[in-house]
């Protein structure tokens, strides 16, 4: 069975532990740092769901290992340096001011962003300040991020052995975007992966036990765009896998079909899923200064002014 006849049939949410308008999918324009120095070139995607935040930071340049096939015919250097890249699940919760984020599964063994997020929105441009005043953010929401809304935590993974161990990782979908995170069966030091793989480089199968991609839904599959291992992307995210309902009422299973799999079961806690989320770009506004958007919008370079009356409106 599908999420989105899951979700349309079956529907089930946590209680909104985020403000509404922080759901969706948003991908970072910008970092600036106290310093002065921006960060343009970093790819960043954030997807939001009722109490889970999915998170997928790649540099912009990475070893152009196409011509290997996969990872282990990558050399240590070109391992070391695809381990750079980052991505985490983690359940989020607002206090009224500041965003908070724990219970993580990431890719890097260790806590890289420690602060809360100040939030605040206006359209589809959304920023976030860190409390300490080290850096602020700008996010833009994505197109297409409207409809099914999935938050579903992995809690564990039966195997090609038939053996079911407890496993974390997580999946969020925002409309047509998802991004999945399957943490790995065996721990790591606590510090930064590439370091890890430098020092001991017989580490890389363990390194890279920890997947974390982005799809992007496209004729009923969801093709990975990006991803920690650059062999992950073209491949479906779902792959051969469906999922059933579980007669616990917040449980999901998720059966692998493809023969011969490396698993064959998941079993997920649901967050969210629901058929139904308004991604909205327009945000409200004070009625002056909606005035004042109508007054100037062809100065402002606004040719559309149905576009200022419903946001007027909304």
């Amino acid at each position: 069975m599908s999420l989105e006849l899951l979700a349309s049939t079956r529907p089930y949410a946590e209680p909104l532990a985020v403000p509404q308008w922080t759901l969706g999918c948003f991908h970072r324009r910008c970092i600036t740092f106290a310093t002065g120095v921006e960060d343009t070139s970093t790819r960043v995607i954030w997807i939001q769901s009722h109490g889970l935040t999915g998170d997928l930071r790649l540099p912009l340049v990475r070893p152009d290992v196409r011509a290997r096939g996969a990872l282990e015919a990558c050399t240590e250097v070109e391992r070391a340096e695809l381990a750079r890249g980052e991505g985490f699940v983690a359940r989020t919760s607002w206090d009224g001011a500041l965003m908070h984020w724990d219970a993580f599964a990431a890719f890097q063994p260790y806590e890289k962003w420690p602060e809360p997020g100040r939030l605040e929105r206006v359209g589809a441009c959304l920023v976030e300040w860190a409390p300490s005043g080290i850096y602020v953010e700008d996010w833009r929401l994505q197109t297409g991020a409207s409809g099914l809304s999935v938050g579903l935590q992995l809690v564990s993974e039966t195997g090609a052995d038939g053996v079911s161990k407890s496993r974390s990782g997580g999946l969020v979908i925002a409309g047509d975007h998802a991004l999945m995170l399957i943490g790995r069966r065996k721990p790591l030091p606590t510090g930064r992966v590439h370091e890890i793989l430098a020092a001991n480089p017989g580490l890389w199968e363990d390194a890279f036990d920890c997947e974390v991609a982005y799809a992007q839904r496209r004729d009923g599959g969801w093709p990975i765009q990006l991803a920690v291992d650059p062999f992950m992307e073209g491949r479906d995210l779902l792959g051969d896998a469906v999922f059933g309902a579980d007669p616990s009422r917040d449980l999901l299973v998720q059966r692998n079909t493809k023969t011969g799999g490396a698993w064959r079961e998941r079993v997920w806690r649901i967050d969210t899923l629901r058929a139904d989320l308004a991604a909205e770009a327009a945000t409200s506004a004070l009625p002056g200064g909606m005035d004042w958007l109508t007054r100037e919008a062809d100065a402002l370079g606004i040719a559309d002014r149905e576009l200022v009356r419903s946001a007027s409106a909304g």
